[in-house]
Parts: structure tokens; sequence; C-alpha cells
């Protein structure tokens, strides 16, 4: 669990690195850290946050339930990343839920303080609007891709250009992203190893 000092963790932190001493101290006095053990949920679709979520350690999910009660991935987050600012800066419910795939932490920005005092810093607002634009063209990724592509050509993209989190994620949580079974995944892997398009490498998936 992350133990270092709120002053430190943002003098880090590249959303905040640029500031001041000045500057630093007093985005200190509104932040709070919040320590996550691994598969603790961070926040429930319908609940709202008076706090904007910066993740600073661990590995969290985002999902949500079709009508059926499927869950479906919308995608994992790494630090240091604004977790599900859209809905937190518009002041509305969570659309979907959050939960830790692994031991990690939270720095929790009184989203009041933050807009009156430093919304309207240039870099922030910067930044803020790149982690926006990322977060539609995720959405806009995916959609793109689990109409128009097979069921091969989703792992193999997934396996190329996800090595490091394939390697966190067990193949049902894979699968999940991926939008197919289990048993899916298990019976195209296999088929792609065959094809030689696939390859493994001390115990991981590679793309050749």
């Amino acid at each position: 669990m992350n133990s270092r000092p709120i002053a430190q963790i943002l003098k880090e932190t590249y959303l905040f690195s640029f500031m001041d001493d000045e500057e630093l101290a007093a985005l200190t006095k509104i932040c709070t850290l919040a320590n996550y053990e691994k598969d603790a949920l961070l926040f429930m679709q319908g609940e709202r946050s008076d706090n904007l979520l910066v993740l600073v350690e661990g590995l969290v999910c985002v999902y949500k339930h079709d009508d059926k009660g499927n869950e479906i991935v919308i995608g994992f987050f790494r630090p240091i990343s604004f977790i599900a600012e859209p809905a937190i800066l518009k002041k509305v419910p969570f659309p979907s839920s959050a939960v830790f795939k692994t031991d990690g932490s939270i720095l929790k920005i009184d989203l009041e303080a933050f807009e009156k005092d430093f919304i309207r810093n240039p870099r922030i607002s910067y930044e803020i609007i790149q982690s926006l634009i990322n977060k539609i063209q995720l959405l806009q990724q995916n959609i793109h891709f689990n109409i128009a592509s097979t069921a091969k050509e989703k792992i193999l993209h997934f396996y190329k250009q996800n090595p490091s989190l394939a390697l966190e994620l067990k193949k049902y949580e894979i699968a999940a992203i991926l939008g197919m079974s289990a048993e899916t995944l298990s019976r195209n892997i296999k088929a792609l190893i065959k094809e030689q398009k696939l390859e493994v490498i001390d115990k991981a998936y590679k793309v050749p």
C-alpha cells in the first residue's frame, strides 16, 4: 500500500509536477489518499462522488452490466490517470462501476475546492481535456473493434497492444474485455498458435 506523503505523490505525478511549492502546498490541503486491496470496489454504478479520483497505484477495471446481467468491461486503467472524471465533473451518477484488480491507491481531490482554485490553470485544464479525449477514443475504438472484428482478430489485437496487461489478467478477464466467453478465447488461442500467429514465450502469449 502507498504510504508516501501526499505532497511527494503530487510532486512526482506528471499531472501536477509543474506546480511550484506554494501551489502544491495548497493542493495538498484538499487531497486525501485512500488505499484499496485487490477486488475492492472503487465505486458502483449509480453512485456519485464529490472528489476527483486520480489512480496513483494499482490496476482498476471499469465495467457495467447489460440488461441480461452480463458484465461488459469498458477498460482497464493504470497510474497515473483520472478515473471517471466525465461523471464527476458533470456531477452526475457514475454510469459504470470500478474495481481494483490489484492492491492500489487513489488520490481524492475535493471537487468544489479544485474547481474554485485550480481548474482555471491552463496546464491542468489541458490534462483534463486530454484525459477526456482519451476516454472518448477508447469508447470509439471498442465500439468499432467489437462490431468489425472476428474473435481471432480481437485476440491478436489485444495481445499485441497490451503485453504487460495480459500478464496481470486471468483468461476469463481478458475474455470479458473482448466480449467473448472464456471457452471461445481458449479455443481461438489454440487455433492461432497452430497457425503460428500467436506464440508462447515464458508462459506468456506473444504476437510474432
